[in-house]
């Protein structure tokens, strides 16, 4: 379950709204984020700061941070800039990745892909990629012009290549059974992950067997 609250400002012609997440498995408090949204109707600017929080910091401890810039192009967004630094088993990882005005991406990732444990990924698979962020404006921007969430993306993110497949599954009204939790209507989306680079060698998940419903 998150929970989250809110508040805006404003900054001229720019809209500035900043969200705190928190993540609870049970009634214990998992995971905090702070997100903070810079937007016009040209462009959504995105920075995130996640960590790990209670009992899960003694065996999963994480620290992250997330910059991400999209544009408006006609009724879709696309990537613009990306970038995270995470730390994770007492190693950094940073990733900075930028599209130029035929969407061509260029990307820096330290330290560079371990061979031994994840699969390569293929220069060729990264034409018309963007980001997992810019992918997600574009569902909403989607269900708010369509209604439904039926859409597929080519994802990359400086370390995995993937494609995401959205698919809707229905509407539903949500009762909150929490203080601050939604309630209302909501369009459901089943998701489904393809693995084409940069995931593990060796891995129990089995792609192919999973559902738009898991």
């Amino acid at each position: 379950m998150i929970v989250f609250s809110l508040f805006g400002k404003s900054y001229g012609n720019d809209a500035k709204e900043d969200y705190f997440f928190e993540v609870q498995f049970g009634n214990l408090i998992v995971g905090k984020a702070e997100v903070s949204l810079i937007k016009d109707e040209k462009k959504i600017r995105v920075k995130a700061k996640t960590k790990t929080a209670g009992f899960l910091n003694t065996f999963y401890e994480y620290q992250g941070e997330l910059s991400s810039w999209s544009l408006k192009n006609g009724e879709a967004w696309i990537p613009h800039k990306f970038s995270t630094n995470g730390f994770f088993k007492n190693k950094n990882r940073i990733s900075e990745l930028s599209w130029d005005k035929d969407n061509l991406v260029s990307y820096k990732i330290d330290p560079v892909l371990d061979l031994k444990e994840v699969y390569d990924i293929d220069q060729s698979s990264l034409n018309n990629v963007m980001d997992p962020l810019t992918s997600i404006l574009n569902v909403i921007e989607n269900i708010k012009t369509t209604k439904t969430c039926d859409q597929s993306f080519k994802i990359f993110d400086g370390r995995r290549r993937y494609d995401l497949k959205v698919k809707s599954l229905g509407k539903e009204n949500l009762i909150n059974d929490r203080p601050k939790s939604f309630s209302g209507n909501v369009t459901i989306c089943g998701v489904k992950m393809i693995p084409i680079g940069g995931h593990r060698l060796k891995s129990k998940w089995k792609p192919k067997q999973d559902k738009f419903s898991d």
